[in-house]
């Protein structure tokens, strides 16, 4: 009911096939719409990045296959979330920095990999998400409201290259030699928000839900799925969605 109301007032962007590659889009929970109608997109930390980012700022992607990549990424992290209270914080904390952090992070890392609650806890989130989520198209520029040159902060903390890699990172669309964003995991500037008059609601055919659109991106898209997003596509082949 409330997407149905927001949708006669607020402005919207038909998905086209330029924006595979272009424009600039941020997903938010439908419950959420209230709140940028009047407020625009407010800087935050989420939740899960308490530990990880050190400024308020507002996240998003660069075109649809951008998109995707994130996609694959957020599977792979909560694929490896603890699911031990307090656990994730400290992790994060936990650089490797020496032969003992490092032993406990690769076990931990390998119990993940045949633990099949975890994989089975990150496509469950996924279907979750694909319901209440909505994709936002936002009208920003660079240099005024971010910058392509600004860091990565999480590439910033000098983690192992292998324990980037383990969390997400992929050497197949992140640039581990450098600590500036990825167009994949872009942000504003610190405490810089986005106006509600610059966002619009996605849709592609008369429909603003997330499945749709990501049905659209893959039927569209100039990557390599299966090479370049490997965690997605499995999520993809279980769900049969490809």
């Amino acid at each position: 009911m409330l997407l149905s109301i927001l949708v006669i007032i607020m402005k919207k962007h038909k998905i086209l096939l330029s924006d595979i590659s272009s424009n600039y889009f941020h997903f938010t929970k439908e419950k959420n719409l209230e709140s940028i109608e009047g407020k625009g997109l407010e800087p935050k930390i989420s939740f899960h990045a308490q530990s990880l980012e050190d400024t308020k700022k507002v996240f998003f992607v660069e075109g649809l296959d951008n998109l995707l990549i994130l996609f694959d990424c957020w599977i792979h992290v909560v694929s490896k979330y603890p699911l031990i209270p307090g656990a994730f914080n400290l992790g994060t904390k936990i650089k490797g920095t020496n032969i003992f952090s490092k032993a406990f992070i690769n076990i931990y890392f390998k119990w993940t990999n045949i633990n099949i609650l975890h994989k089975f806890i990150s496509y469950k989130y996924f279907d979750l998400f694909l319901k209440k989520y909505i994709l936002l198209n936002i009208d920003i520029k660079e240099g005024i409201d971010f910058s392509f040159e600004d860091v990565d902060q999480i590439k910033a903390k000098k983690y192992d290259r292998n324990f980037l890699i383990k969390g997400g990172y992929s050497p197949k669309y992140s640039d581990l030699e450098s600590v500036k964003m990825d167009k994949w995991n872009l942000h504003t500037f610190t405490n810089h928000g986005i106006n509600s008059d610059k966002i619009k609601i996605c849709y592609i055919k008369d429909s603003y839900k997330m499945i749709d659109i990501l049905k659209y991106a893959l039927d569209n898209t100039n990557l390599d799925i299966k090479n370049i997003c490997p965690v997605l596509y499995q999520y993809l082949k279980k769900r049969n969605l490809i």
